[in-house]
């Protein structure tokens, strides 16, 4: 059946899962985009700002890390079980728009912020509504595109992840150079204030659209009832499929560790960029800027599209092949950024972002494949719970510990980065062939998605 009901087109494919596309699919797939894209602007501006704040406010390079990690990460750490729950039981497009209103307002606030408590505070308030995106967007994608079509629309979703990445950086520098020319100064009390308060304000304002933007859109019915003996109930069937928790586990931990890597990359690449290089803000946010957006425009469709490729060929496995190979390339390039030139950086920089969007894209399109419907929801959020904890919350942090640790001068963050990144990458990819091991010896890995037949549904 289609999103609004009405029947769909089957037709026969040989060793290939369903690959129903919802009605109206295509405006589905750039929302799936442009909503992590703004989600992740607001999250991550901070990066391009954290210098003109650190001045301004007199804090120090581990305290601005603080700011960048700890904060947001608790929040969101601790609110994205719950939010998980609510996907798996009520409607995702109601609890998707009230996070984006919940973090417009924490990103608004930290542009009013008159002090290093207040900035902290406002950081929880972007985590708390941002805990609501992946699970909401899991779960939705789950219900709304057949096994065959799962990695696509994912790959969609954590493509717009990364162009909140790219937009974080390019936007935010370009922002912040217009508001140092005065271009926001005709604005009342807009005009008065910090430029770098003034970015913060200026790029808050999309993020209270989103509702409108979501009501173009249907909840779709859900492929099999939750379960209505409560949260522990839930919980407690999560934990009674044995292959699939062992799987969900080594997962996370092997997410988490290159979250870590990742968030402490993408933290201090302006740094290493301006301090080593000698890059201005705006230059360097419109480099970064530009690097990462390519990189998610190729690492989202391949991931998508790899992973759906190999669930056609071995199952559930599928998605987890590309997360192992995601996972060598990463490991592969991070020694790149010491090598010395800027140029070997901006590559470096380009794989990596294939490589995590490839990885990530996968490792929840494996939820969305394996998990039963009434646990997509609570999978996902476990991963993102667990990940975001660890990553942000270690990720700005250890490298600056690293780079005060090895008594480095203050432009080395290259070494930095290379001593702190490429141990938790070898962990990683350990525990990515161990899990693509389990999972070849295991009946999971033969059989289609809860609900799916070996055949193509088109509208």
């Amino acid at each position: 059946m289609s999103a609004k009901g009405r029947p769909a087109t089957t037709l026969p494919r040989p060793g290939g899962l369903t690959t129903r596309f919802p009605e109206g699919g295509y405006w589905l797939l750039f929302v799936l985009f442009l909503v992590p894209l703004i989600g992740y602007v607001h999250r991550l501006i901070i990066n391009i700002l954290i210098d003109p704040i650190s001045l301004e406010l007199g804090i120090s390079d581990t305290q601005a890390s603080f700011l960048q990690g700890p904060p947001f990460a608790v929040a969101y750490a601790l609110m994205v079980i719950p939010m998980g729950l609510l996907a798996d039981r009520g409607n995702r497009l109601l609890l998707l728009s009230i996070g984006a209103l919940i973090w417009s307002l924490g990103t608004l606030l930290c542009g009013a912020a008159t002090g290093y408590g207040m900035l902290f505070a406002a950081r929880l308030i972007v985590g708390v509504g941002e805990a609501a995106l992946t699970p909401a967007i899991v779960s939705y994608i789950g219900d709304s595109f057949g096994g065959g079509r799962r990695g696509l629309a994912m790959g969609i979703f954590f493509m717009g992840i990364n162009a909140g990445f790219s937009s974080a950086y390019a936007i935010g520098g370009i922002t912040l150079e217009a508001a140092e020319a005065g271009f926001f100064q005709v604005v009342p009390v807009l005009g008065e204030i910090a430029p770098w308060r003034q970015v913060f304000v200026v790029l808050s304002i999309p993020g209270f659209l989103i509702p409108l933007l979501l009501l173009t859109l249907r909840e779709p019915p859900r492929q099999e009832d939750p379960e209505r003996d409560g949260t522990v109930s839930t919980l407690a069937l999560l934990f009674r499929r044995s292959t699939f928790t062992v799987l969900l586990l080594l997962l996370v931990l092997v997410v988490s560790l290159l979250a870590v890597a990742d968030n402490g990359i993408y933290a201090w690449l302006p740094r290493l960029l301006t301090r080593m290089y000698m890059l201005s803000p705006s230059e360097t946010g419109i480099a970064l800027g530009i690097i990462v957006a390519i990189g998610g425009l190729v690492g989202g469709p391949i991931g998508g599209n790899l992973s759906d490729y190999f669930t056609r060929r071995y199952g559930a496995a599928g998605p987890l092949l590309v997360v192992l190979l995601g996972t060598v390339i990463a490991a592969c390039v991070t020694p790149l950024y010491a090598v010395g030139s800027v140029w070997l950086v901006y590559a470096a920089t380009g794989l990596w972002v294939v490589a995590l969007v490839s990885i990530t894209a996968s490792a929840y399109t494996f939820i969305a494949i394996a998990a039963p419907p009434q646990l997509r929801g609570v999978a996902s959020s476990a991963v993102v719970s667990v990940s975001s904890l660890i990553g942000l919350g270690l990720g700005p942090t250890v490298i600056a510990v690293t780079l005060e640790q090895l008594a480095l001068s203050r432009e080395r963050v290259d070494l930095a980065i290379i001593a702190a990144a490429l141990p938790l990458c070898a962990v990683a990819l350990v525990l990515a062939i161990a899990t693509w091991r389990i999972i070849r010896r295991s009946p999971l890995a033969l059989v289609p998605a809860p609900g799916e037949t070996r055949s193509e549904t088109v509208e």
